[in-house]
């Protein structure tokens, strides 16, 4: 059986979120690279085309007056570094705010400038601040963004308002797959996905008739059985001793096991989402069965050494390992190894192992074998059980949230692996 859940794969909504913020990201991209081309090139253009003239008007009207105060208040006002070197006399120099400034700073230098000569031979350099004229633009930009965020982050709050349902169905499978039969999801709108969870409604509701059908059938044969036997096993005491008297005892008893399993297995079911869930000692549980089972066959051993510990049932645990063990002892070979006992404890959650040194299983016969009443070619050893102890262990893991598999081992034998959550959420 396949782990399910053993890879996390991301569901819907992460996916819708990954695609909006990737929406955002290639749109921001989009909005710099073209931020950047207007920049470079189109108001690179337009500057250099208009300054010209601009800068020959601001000359002509500096030129006609001596006073240097009206190069501070033309610096001030356009926000251009100015320099002015008389014909005769001491340079001077305003920044772009019009204070004076030595005519010996680094701030005079730059690339964009231009120099006019007036007829008395003063000599203006201008240093215009290109990145004044491109910030312009920067706001533009900033509500571009967040327009962009705006409109994806309310797409993304109407699809996952819309796909809500969807989880709600989800949760129901789970529950389904847990074998809670009872359980029902609610139907919010009357759409597709809707119509969805009233079928799938249905569906749980007949599906649990089915099963309760069945159950109930097998419990009332196997109870009402119990009579006939006892009547029998009494008039088997009164038959003398011999061939047939034991023969018939034997299938008695095979019956009245077969009925006990049957029986079991109905109360494991009635069970479902009512375990008494406690802190275990696995390990604790596991060295009870290897010691129980430690004169039937090859025998059993407990690998592990450490302390494992779980929150779970304690009595569907050991039902659990007995089952395992009882398995793997059942189909073990005169001169098999014994059966090996693992516990491997990790962060959140526990795997337990049980493999011998037996027949084996038949590839692709995995899944197989944990459906009730299964049972494998007799001529390869098969023949011993009724078909139901490995179904109750899946039962009993299903109940925990956990899972089981069977492996086929290398050169012979089987090994089941289940592997449970440290801490068990209801079913």
């Amino acid at each position: 059986m396949a782990e399910r859940g053993s890879v996390r794969r991301p569901s819907v909504l992460s996916r819708f979120r990954l695609a909006s913020i990737a929406v955002i990201v290639g749109v921001g991209l989009v909005g710099v690279v073209f931020y950047s081309m207007v920049n470079s090139y189109f108001l690179g253009t337009i500057i250099s085309r208009t300054l010209g003239p601009y800068t020959d008007h601001l000359a002509e009207y500096g030129f006609t007056s001596p006073d240097p105060e009206i190069w501070r208040r033309m610096a001030a006002r356009h926000q251009v570094t100015i320099l002015v070197e008389p014909a005769h006399g001491e340079p001077t120099a305003f920044d772009d705010l019009g204070e004076p400034l030595p005519v010996t700073t680094p701030a005079l230098g730059g690339p964009i400038q231009a120099v006019r000569t007036g007829e008395d031979g003063t000599r203006v350099t201008f240093y215009w601040n290109l990145l004044f004229f491109r910030e312009s633009h920067l706001p533009l930009l900033g509500g571009l963004v967040l327009m962009v965020v705006a409109v994806v982050g309310s797409a993304l709050w109407f699809l996952q308002r819309q796909l809500k349902p969807l989880m709600k169905l989800h949760d129901g499978v789970d529950a389904l797959t847990r074998g809670d039969f009872e359980v029902r999801v609610p139907v919010v709108r009357d759409d597709e996905i809707g119509r969805v969870a009233e079928a799938f409604n249905v569906m749980a509701g007949r599906v649990g008739e089915m099963i309760d059908d069945r159950e109930r059938l097998l419990a009332d044969v196997s109870h009402e059985l119990r009579s006939p036997i006892t009547r029998m096993k009494v008039a088997l005491e009164l038959m003398p001793e011999g061939d047939k008297r034991d023969a018939l005892a034997r299938d008695l008893k095979e019956m009245e096991n077969l009925i006990a399993v049957l029986l079991e297995r109905e109360a494991l079911r009635s069970r479902a989402g009512r375990l008494d869930r406690e802190e275990v000692a696995l390990d604790a549980l596991a060295g009870e069965v290897a010691v129980a089972f430690a004169e039937e066959g090859p025998g059993v051993e407990l690998v592990s050494d450490k302390a494992v510990r779980i929150h779970a049932d304690p009595a569907m645990l050991k039902l659990l390992i007995q089952n395992l063990v009882d398995n793997a002892v059942k189909f073990s070979r005169p001169d098999s190894q014994p059966v090996a006992i693992t516990l491997e404890s990790e962060e959140d959650r526990v795997v337990l192992r049980v493999a011998d040194d037996g027949i084996g299983i038949p590839a692709g016969s995995e899944e197989r074998l944990l459906e009730p009443f299964v049972k494998l070619d007799p001529a390869r050893g098969h023949a011993a059980g009724y078909g139901l102890g490995l179904n109750l262990c899946q039962r009993i893991v299903q109940l925990h949230g956990g899972t089981i598999r069977l492996l086929p081992r290398e050169p012979r034998g089987t090994e089941a692996i289940v592997t449970l959550n440290r801490r068990q959420r209801a079913a």
